[in-house]
């Protein structure tokens, strides 16, 4: 099995943000590059969102490469 890693980015491109050492879900979290905030929960739940979609990409592709359509 191959092992894909997909990290938080902000909008800006940045993957660098500043946030308490163990944050919780109600807690906000800066982008270090341009200081957008957001809170910590919303952005888990965004970067749950782009995971789910970017495994899904990946067995479509594999199943196209066996011959599925």
């Amino acid at each position: 099995m191959s092992t894909t890693q997909i990290g938080v980015k902000c909008s800006c491109g940045s993957d660098k943000f500043e946030m308490p050492k163990n944050p919780k879900a109600s807690d906000t979290i800066k982008c270090s590059r341009c200081g957008a905030s957001g809170t910590y929960g919303n952005v888990m739940r965004q970067a749950t969102s782009q995971a789910k979609i970017a495994v899904e990409k990946q067995l479509k592709d594999m199943l196209r490469k066996a011959g599925f359509k």
